[in-house]
């Protein structure tokens, strides 16, 4: 692992931190570009996804925190520090879905559909590189196994799936797919939607090989998270693509 990439005089620079602000600045420049080929001016994207990150790093953090609340009792002086890793995706979701809806009807000038489809492509392209980060910082690591390519991680030794890696493979392809689907999209916000659906079935399997906090007896709370979220997207695409024209 690396989780400090190097020293700037006294201060240490995080690799997920790093890795945080290039996932960050690559989805900004997709989604300004996914802007331009809807026509839609750039520069209100643009503010709008600068306004999605801060809100979406906040509100994801406040998740993660509450998940792991009998850790950040007893280290309340960490809470803050999210270049050290722990964010929820979901988090982010929970937040930026009611502001994207707010800020797309200012002025009624664009529809929720386009810029949650927008967001969704910029997100889509930068949460592999945030998966590196979480690699490099020994984060979000998997279960103790006895595959080949098992690592083990600084904090025991054991070697473990490396899950990070494994989601950054998952990225990659359900980035791929979203660019496949946007050349056949039906209706405003179908990206985002098949998003929500594709990060919510790979999430579900891969927590089978992820240390995540559990919801029940056969279920972590990320699994339960997925199954919610992949049901309702579902529901929701279904209704959208009976009513929309080919």
């Amino acid at each position: 692992m690396w989780p400090i990439l190097f020293y700037l005089g006294g201060f240490a620079v995080h690799s997920y931190g790093v890795l945080l602000a290039v996932a960050v600045l690559v989805g900004l420049i997709t989604a300004e570009r996914e802007a331009k080929r809807r026509g839609i001016d750039p520069d209100f994207v643009l503010n709008l996804a600068m306004l999605l990150v801060v809100a979406g790093i906040i509100g994801s953090r406040i998740v993660y925190v509450l998940v792991e609340w009998p850790y950040f009792a007893a280290h309340p002086q960490e809470i803050p520090r999210v270049w050290d890793g722990g964010l929820s995706f979901y988090g982010a979701v929970i937040v930026a879905v009611p502001l994207a809806w707010l800020y797309s009807r200012k002025g009624g000038l664009l529809r929720f559909g386009d810029v949650a489809d927008i967001t969704a492509v910029g997100a889509a392209a930068g949460y592999p590189f945030a998966r590196i980060g979480c690699f490099l910082n020994g984060c979000c690591y998997g279960k103790p196994t006895t595959v080949p390519w098992a690592v083990a991680f600084p904090f025991d030794g054991v070697p473990r799936h490396p899950t990070q890696l494994y989601a950054v493979l998952f990225g990659v392809l359900i980035f791929g797919a979203i660019l496949y689907f946007r050349r056949r999209q039906r209706f405003a916000g179908q990206l985002a939607i098949l998003y929500l659906v594709f990060y919510s079935v790979y999430r579900f399997f891969i927590d089978f090989f992820r240390v995540s906090p559990p919801a029940g007896a056969y279920l972590t709370l990320g699994q339960a998270m997925s199954l919610l979220v992949a049901g309702v997207a579902l529901v929701v695409l279904a209704v959208r693509w009976r009513g929309a024209r080919p």
